[in-house]
């Protein structure tokens, strides 16, 4: 729930994207790129702003153990960019690949008690802040569900898995951030909405991902309040703008 507003302001956007769309293509009866169908494989790019988090799960060492008794991990918004291949199956299906380079800084809030203080020692609760900046290549594999299409407008529905792998070499050698595994697995769907234009198609998109693949480093998070954290998994909104 701590990032509904974020969310839901994501989702609004997307809905004036297609709204004012809608409203400028019902001002022409032109009917673009009317072949566009019939053609096997379609080739595009695409910009995106994600808005993500981890989800935390605490082990027995945190509950009984640790001084720390809140790890917390806030939306942050990254980018991402890349280029698309759209392989038509059929009138309704499509199979598309996005190879994508995606920027990350994922935070993580910690909340301890320092014990050596008094009860009534104002400074007995402290708070510090991590956020560790990477950079991932992703290779999403998507099946798309398309609508009839209306004039120059379509609608369709799209899921399918993600992997991807992080290349930000510096973070992983230096460690000066809490440290994380260097791969990730997700399930990945969401909508969009296709305008025909003269000489190219424009599509909003807004992605929903939830990591499969638990991301905690046990070895290089010994004595690191991470010690009390069983899993850690990502989840990310995105906002696709993409050009075919």
């Amino acid at each position: 729930m701590k990032n509904a507003p974020l969310a839901q302001l994501s989702l609004r956007l997307f809905i004036l994207i297609m709204l004012s769309q809608s409203v400028f293509a019902q001002q022409t009866r032109r009917h673009f790129q009317a072949d566009y169908d019939a053609k096997a494989v379609k080739f595009g790019y695409f910009l995106g702003l994600t808005n993500t988090y981890f989800n935390v799960k605490f082990n027995n060492y945190f509950v009984n153990k640790d001084n720390y008794y809140g790890i917390t991990s806030p939306p942050t918004f990254g980018i991402k960019m890349g280029g698309l291949a759209n392989i038509r199956l059929n009138d309704y299906f499509d199979f598309r690949v996005l190879p994508t380079v995606a920027i990350y800084g994922r935070r993580l809030e910690y909340h301890y008690i320092n014990v050596d203080l008094a009860a009534d020692d104002p400074n007995k609760f402290g708070e510090k802040t991590e956020l560790r900046e990477t950079a991932w290549f992703e290779i999403p594999l998507m099946f798309k569900y398309k609508s009839e299409r209306r004039g120059n407008v379509r609608m369709y529905v799209f899921g399918g898995l993600r992997y991807g792998v992080e290349t930000n070499a510096v973070n992983r050698r230096r460690r000066q951030q809490f440290a994380t595994k260097g791969n990730d697995f997700s399930i990945e769907y969401g909508t969009g909405i296709e305008f025909f234009r003269e000489y190219f198609k424009f599509a909003p998109e807004i992605h929903f991902s939830h990591g499969l693949h638990n991301l905690v480093d046990p070895v290089n998070n010994i004595g690191t309040p991470l010690a009390g954290v069983d899993k850690l998994t990502t989840h990310t909104i995105t906002l696709y703008v993409l050009f075919e």
